[in-house]
């Protein structure tokens, strides 16, 4: 459950951070700075789910 959760915050974190460069290229610096907030906060997550995986490994529900 950990691990799904933190791979589709990667692949979210991912698509936000090609957002925002791809709006620092048409110079829209806000929309850039709003997809990059959105960006790390996807990988934070991600870096939390893998910890809750790593901490709950081998127990069962």
């Amino acid at each position: 459950m950990f691990r799904q959760r933190a791979e589709n915050n990667k692949k979210q974190g991912d698509r936000y951070y090609a957002q925002s460069k791809e709006a620092e290229v048409r110079g829209d610096k806000e929309a850039a700075k709003n997809y990059m907030a959105q960006a790390q906060y996807q990988y934070k997550s991600q870096k939390q789910n893998e910890a809750k995986a790593q901490e709950h490994k081998g127990k069962e529900w």
